[in-house]
């Protein structure tokens, strides 16, 4: 929808205030010949790992493909994978992908995996690792879900899919670090973003790293003793990603500014998928829940502002979940629910003052 007067993604706007930093940073780069595999590549590796508080950060092409090594590099072939039923499809096709059997598993009212159904998702379906999403940039409340994880199997390997979430945080505790390894995106449409595809992978462990070194360079790691592809970052997109890194937190200050403001204006008109207590949100979206969604959809497309439905299907209506769920015995009434009503406003750093002021006031108009 380019003719919005709102659009709903910034990328382009972020690009003009940056542009003279990324053309220098990519410049330098081109300059030395050495276009993969060189120190952007480490520098903005270790970068991002001591901002999540690892040990360890491998860059790799995408995200989706970090998920396939996370799951390739920690838990045996042919795994029961719990998984949230609402969700990117990257989510399980990146379980199916490693060969892997997903689970499903309920969300709750902030599209998070709900930890009141989590029990009984987890009793006799012999799970051998959770993949839970912290979806909109919310993580979910890391303690309870320890609990009750290490309830079941204190081995239990929990993989979070942090691709939303780098900038939040629970307690004081980083996204990136809530689970045994972590992983993130550098999507377009994320809060620190290439201009093509990219993603990470966090660990603490040495041995997982050196696995996923191996897996995203063909085995060249360990000398090819074990299998692997060719799934990396250009050292020109990370040095653009360094020079964005310096401007993060002015853009999730600025994120948050804005999510504070929809959500003291919008409050008693809309339910808001905000986050839980004791989380600090990356505020990857700002989504609002309500019945009568399409219609306020087409109004604000009439008044020039662009908005998204993030996610319209649950992951097991999608034709790669079919057969993996029961519809005789599991309803998820949640994440049904709220994939029929959830509305995505605009929300990025570059969005002024006046724009995010018409977006609550055209929101307040068709509802008043």
């Amino acid at each position: 929808m380019s003719g919005s007067k709102i659009p709903f993604f910034g990328v382009n706007r972020q690009y003009k205030t940056l542009r003279e930093e990324i053309i220098d940073a990519m410049d330098e780069v081109y300059q030395t010949g050495q276009v993969l595999d060189g120190p952007c590549t480490r520098a903005f590796e270790e970068a991002v790992a001591r901002r999540c508080g690892r040990q360890w950060a491998v860059a790799v092409g995408s995200c989706t493909q970090g998920l396939v090594f996370a799951q390739q590099a920690c838990i045996p072939a042919e795994s029961r994978v719990l998984i949230p039923t609402l969700s990117f499809a990257a989510t399980i096709n990146s379980v199916l992908y490693a060969g892997h059997t997903p689970v499903f598993c309920d969300t709750d009212h902030r599209a998070l995996l709900d930890l009141e159904s989590m029990d009984t998702a987890l009793d006799g379906a012999g799970v051998d690792c959770i993949m839970y999403a912290n979806l909109f940039g919310h993580t979910i409340d890391w303690d309870r879900f320890r609990l009750q994880t290490e309830f079941f199997n204190d081995d239990m390997l929990v993989i979070e899919d942090a691709a939303q979430s780098f900038g939040a945080a629970y307690k004081g505790i980083p996204s990136g670090s809530l689970g045994h390894i972590s992983v993130l995106s550098f999507d377009p449409t994320k809060n620190l973003n290439n201009y093509g595809s990219g993603g990470m992978v966090l660990t603490d462990s040495y041995s997982v790293y050196e696995d996923l070194l191996d897996l995203r360079d063909n085995g060249k790691k360990m000398g090819h003793q074990a299998h692997g592809t060719n799934s990396k970052m250009s050292e020109a997109d990370c040095a653009a990603m360094l020079v964005k890194l310096d401007h993060f937190d002015s853009w999730q200050a600025r994120r948050t500014d804005i999510a504070d403001y929809y959500t003291e204006q919008l409050d008693g008109y809309v339910d808001i998928a905000g986050p839980g207590p004791d989380v600090e949100s990356a505020w990857s979206k700002f989504v609002i829940r309500l019945t009568e969604r399409h219609g306020l959809k087409d109004y604000l497309r009439s008044e020039g502002i662009e908005t998204r439905l993030n996610y319209d299907k649950p992951l097991f209506e999608l034709s790669v979940g079919y057969n993996y769920i029961d519809y005789a015995r599991e309803l998820f009434r949640e994440s049904t629910a709220f994939s029929r009503e959830c509305l995505s406003l605009p929300i990025y750093p570059e969005m002024t003052d006046n724009e995010v002021e018409i977006v609550a006031e055209s929101i307040i108009n068709y509802l008043r």
